[in-house]
């Protein structure tokens, strides 16, 4: 039992880890830009609402279909594919060497996708907690 906790506890410390980073970079990245920051942040509560409404898969498209480069769709698609390539998530990793998130997410199996959506969602709860804390309305 003290193991399974311990795991847990380290599963969660690494999504909080990697989620501040990501935001500390959207705050680095956006530094000059207010507008950019509070679409970030405001984007971070909506995603996953989205994925709970609408599905990973179906999110995933929307978010890398409005990214344009330097916006607040594009970074959080990059973190998210940055995060489903990190050490801090559990039993999924996306290959290195695939580069599109949504093409990897929609080819996997059916379990395997419940479980990235579920990992998804994990992260993107830390994302949301930071980016409320730490960018202002």
């Amino acid at each position: 039992m003290e193991n399974k906790e311990t795991l847990i506890n380290k599963l969660e410390k690494g999504r909080a880890e990697f989620a501040y980073k990501c935001v500390k970079e959207a705050i680095e990245q956006f530094a000059t830009d207010k507008k950019r920051k509070k679409e970030y942040r405001s984007y971070t509560r909506k995603v996953p609402q989205m994925i709970l409404s609408n599905g990973l898969g179906q999110t995933l498209a929307f978010v890398k279909a409005k990214s344009e480069e330097g916006n607040a769709y594009d970074l959080i698609y990059k973190q998210l594919t940055e995060y489903m390539k990190s050490e801090s998530t559990s039993r999924i990793k996306m290959p290195h060497d695939k580069t599109d998130l949504v093409e990897w997410v929609i080819s996997c199996n059916s379990s395997d996708y419940r479980y990235i959506a579920q990992e998804t969602l994990a992260f993107l709860n830390w994302l949301k907690r930071f980016a409320e804390g730490m960018i202002e309305e």
